[in-house]
């Protein structure tokens, strides 16, 4: 059957929303292991000079390849330092901590329920429409998770609940970084906003994480650790947030948000392949909720009308806005547009 070109765009955008959520899932394993050797501070400093390096590489690459534009717009630095706060300053340590106190099953699960804080913004703020079906997909999704990460959770012993609350806060904070991002994207090539975000909301974490550096036996660590170590540089951040700031750009925070839902489920189906993690029925079952939960909302998100989020954009910046269903509004500043 013929497929239209909304149709083709919902699709491609769905499969890289996949390809997101399995590089998140996969890297709680690898993450856990690069905590164990490197300590958490000493890992995350190091991480984000590594990731500010990568940016600014891809973003000089993309300058000489395209001659296009780089600059920042100095009405945008407050949208942006809130972006870059929210998502470096707060959300990546606050997950990396929790972590470290925690197992990767239940970070896993609590970074899930971000989508929960996203619908709170995203209502408060009247940024998009919620519809009773997206309610629905979230309760059948949320309803998954839980039994997905029921044996796990039950097996636990011990411990003050530090890691959990930190990666409950960690979820929070990741929301609104999804929230403050959307309207940012079209208005900036992805390595650009990559760039600039990461390197405002990098530097107050790396002044306070430095001296950690030095306190670190290095020679400790393994070719398992710097492997394991490498993989959360490039991929589950950098990559994937591109990534993911492509997909909202296309499908919406809401829908988005949504995909989430299946990080714990890769999450235990990567567990179980590297290190034998238990699968038994409840994690069977709680797959199978999580991917209903998708379904339902993939049927019930089709909409043709503007979204609140691009009227809002229309009428607070300069210039003429052009917006296609399913597709994200594009601004042309003095007259030269560009789709993000």
């Amino acid at each position: 059957m013929d497929t239209t070109p909304a149709q083709r765009r919902r699709s491609n955008a769905d499969l890289v929303a996949l390809l997101v959520v399995s590089i998140w899932g996969v890297s709680f394993a690898f993450q856990k292991v690069a905590l164990e050797q490197f300590g958490a501070p000493g890992f995350m400093c190091l991480r984000y000079l590594g990731m500010l390096a990568l940016s600014w590489g891809v973003l000089v690459y993309h300058r000489v390849r395209t001659r296009e534009p780089i600059g920042l717009r100095a009405g945008d630095l407050p949208a942006l330092t809130l972006a870059g706060v929210l998502g470096y300053t707060f959300y990546i340590p606050l997950s990396t901590f929790g972590l470290s106190y925690t197992t990767p099953f239940s970070n896993a699960l609590l970074i899930a329920v971000a989508p929960l804080f996203a619908i709170a913004l995203l209502r408060t703020l009247r940024l998009e429409t919620i519809g009773p079906g997206q309610y629905a997909s979230m309760l059948i999704a949320i309803a998954g998770v839980a039994v997905f990460v029921l044996p796990e959770l039950r097996l636990r012993s011990g411990g003050n609940g530090i890691g959990d609350a930190l990666s409950l806060a960690g979820a929070a904070f990741f929301a609104g970084y999804t929230v403050a991002s959307k309207p940012l994207l079209s208005r900036y090539r992805l390595p650009a906003m990559m760039a600039y975000t990461l390197t405002i909301g990098t530097v107050p974490v790396v002044l306070a994480l430095v001296p950690s550096l030095f306190q670190r036996p290095w020679e400790a660590v393994n070719a398992a650790g710097w492997a394991a170590f490498t993989w959360t540089v490039i991929a589950p951040v950098y990559v994937a947030w591109t990534l993911w700031n492509w997909t909202i750009g296309r499908m919406g925070v809401a829908r988005a948000s949504l995909f989430m839902y299946l990080v714990p489920v890769v999450g235990g189906i990567t567990s179980w392949l590297l290190f034998g993690e238990d699968f038994g029925p409840f994690k069977v079952a709680g797959a199978a909720f999580v991917l209903a939960g998708l379904a339902v909302a993939r049927r019930r998100t089709a909409s043709n009308r503007p979204s609140p989020a691009r009227r809002l954009v229309a009428e607070f910046l300069p210039g003429k806005t052009r917006a296609t269903p399913g597709t994200p509004a594009v601004i042309d500043h003095q007259g030269a547009g560009s789709r993000s």
